[in-house]
């Protein structure tokens, strides 16, 4: 290579890197090449003063979400704040598109329970950004200042050992239905957790049918279908107390006693219905619940904590297997009285 060419591609390289800086510095300038941290982490913030707090829950068919309103909304009320809603109707877009309705304008605080936690991502990261103090709900996410959790995976392994201890002591067969909804985050969780721990010690267990279901018309309607197919069908374990429900209802139409002592339905959340229903003694034996009552507490004074200034990193609340003979049935259910 000659002397000409060498200085020419030195001087090539060192204008390469003079275009280079310019395009950084303006970047650089604008928060092109800084990683948000969030705004929670960096503490540089001015947090609005509206004291309103937007809960995002998509699920507003299931029995629990009146309860949950109803507990937050207590909560709000005595704090001060104000409470605002979306209408997602399970549907992934509608949640998306209320969701973005909701960082546009810069709401002080939301609680969003993700049916898809990473298309959630990117739009708490904006939110953040915004200044909006996001919490997580159900599902814990990356970008979030706190989170409002309930292990679906330990509530699903209380259920699993609760109906495999049932079995074990059973004197048949045991033809088991389980109901899952693999489609939520914490349905996959209560699914993982169910298989970890059933049927356990219970050798005369038979798993005849595993099928989605997410509404108590769901486990209505297949377990009628199941129960035809399997006539000695005697065990469904349900994603929640709804879909169990649906369950029982289907035993009861086809001309099964409401206390047969061969039948077993478990469900879980820890509704209202679904702890009334164990309360009765019957087939309906387990609903492994999380107290209501706290998590809608949660959804305000989580919230309102950050927006206060106050630390709060969220809650967990633990799963219970509630039954008949256990003495926390009756503190549950004054829960909703």
């Amino acid at each position: 290579m000659s002397h000409r060419t060498t200085r020419r591609a030195a001087r090539w390289r060192l204008s390469a890197a003079f275009v280079a800086v310019a395009v950084a510095l303006p970047l650089a300038a604008c928060g092109g090449v800084k990683e948000d941290t969030g705004s929670a982490k960096s503490g540089s913030c001015q947090r609005k003063k509206d004291k309103v707090i937007g809960f995002d829950y998509p699920l507003t068919s299931l029995a629990v979400y009146g309860d949950l309103k109803r507990f937050a909304e207590q909560r709000a009320k005595e704090r001060g704040y104000e409470l605002r809603y979306t209408a997602d109707d399970e549907n992934l877009q509608k949640q998306n598109a209320n969701m973005q309705t909701w960082v546009t304008q810069q709401l002080p605080a939301i609680v969003s329970y993700p049916l898809e936690p990473a298309s959630m991502e990117p739009l708490a990261k904006q939110a953040r950004a915004n200044c909006t103090v996001f919490v997580s709900y159900a599902t814990p996410l990356q970008n979030e200042d706190a989170s409002i959790l309930f292990s679906g995976l330990e509530s699903g392994k209380a259920l699993g050992k609760a109906a495999g201890d049932w079995a074990a002591k059973h004197s048949g067969p045991v033809k088991v239905l389980i109901l899952n909804n693999r489609d939520l985050a914490v349905g996959a969780q209560r699914d993982d957790g169910l298989k970890a721990t059933f049927p356990g010690d219970a050798k005369n267990a038979e798993i005849v049918s595993t099928q989605k279901a997410g509404t108590r018309a769901d486990g209505e309607q297949i377990t009628r279908t199941v129960l035809q197919a399997h006539p000695d069908l005697n065990m469904v374990l349900a994603y929640d107390d709804d879909v169990a429900i649906g369950a029982q209802q289907a035993f009861l139409n086809a001309g099964k006693a409401a206390d047969d002592p061969n039948i077993f339905i478990g469900g879980q959340d820890g509704s209202k219905e679904g702890l009334q229903a164990v309360q009765k003694g019957g087939i309906y034996r387990v609903s492994v619940a999380v107290r209501i009552r706290d998590i809608g507490f949660a959804v305000t004074d989580v919230a309102a904590d950050l927006l206060e200034g106050k630390p709060n990193k969220g809650v967990n609340v633990p799963p219970v297997a509630l039954t008949v003979d256990n003495p926390q049935l009756k503190d549950y259910l004054s829960d909703y009285s």
